[in-house]
């Protein structure tokens, strides 16, 4: 469970990184937007880290820290877009959606991202009950 939670968050946090970066190519959003994102890669990152190649007793707290920053951060990024779609009368439908900028499709793109920090936190949470 430890090795697969820390492989899944070096390659979560990779793509994350770079997402990031795409997404907000020649736009600067007020800085507290993307920050966020990239304290989780960091915590992320590190906690692969920690647990992969350099082992401690501190590699998997900072691992399980890392996603349960990731699975509050997508919670919130989640649910803002569905009550933004839903306030906005844009219809929760993949009709007409010609690319992943589209409101519905990045909305989807984001809960499955959500999806996956979700399986990150559950396996990182019982690697640390295994553990003691």
């Amino acid at each position: 469970m430890r090795t697969f939670a820390a492989w899944l968050a070096l390659a979560f946090g990779t793509f994350l990184a770079v997402a990031e970066v795409v997404r907000n190519g020649g736009t600067v959003q007020w800085w507290p937007f993307w920050v966020v994102d990239y304290i989780a890669v960091g915590l992320l990152l590190w906690g692969a880290a920690a647990v992969l190649w350099r082992p401690s007793t501190r590699g998997l707290p900072v691992l399980t820290a890392g996603w349960g920053f990731a699975c509050a951060m997508f919670w919130m990024s989640l649910f803002g877009h569905i009550d933004e779609m839903s306030s906005s009368g844009v219809p929760m439908s993949l009709d007409g959606i010609s690319s992943a900028t589209d409101e519905p499709m990045l909305t989807i793109i984001i809960g499955v991202l959500f999806a996956i920090t979700v399986v990150g936190l559950v396996t990182s949470l019982l690697a640390e009950a295994k553990a003691e």
